[in-house]
């Protein structure tokens, strides 16, 4: 499904996956981890298909907030774009 700028919706209701993109980004940077959060993104990429499918299987557990990591975990260009993202991304 597509909004009317052909950006992909996931479901409707739902916010685009990269509307969390700079909170995720932000709170990596805070804990030092957003170079190993690139590298396994960039270089994990059975792992992290893997990852999302734990998520969804955790749903119950964890609870609906992680549908957008999972999201971009199982989607090989969605998780290039952030690794590059955070390669890129500038904090002060």
């Amino acid at each position: 499904m597509q909004n009317p700028d052909g950006q992909a919706l996931w479901h409707t209701g739902h916010l685009r996956p990269r509307e969390h993109w700079l909170q995720w980004a932000e709170t990596l940077h805070r804990y030092q981890l957003d170079g190993i959060a690139s590298w396994f993104l960039d270089a994990g990429r059975p792992l992290a298909l893997l990852s999302a499918q734990l998520l969804y299987f955790g749903r119950p557990f964890f609870g609906q907030g992680v549908e957008p990591l999972a999201r971009l975990l199982e989607s090989d260009d969605e998780a290039r774009a952030f690794a590059s993202f955070l390669d890129g991304e500038s904090f002060s």
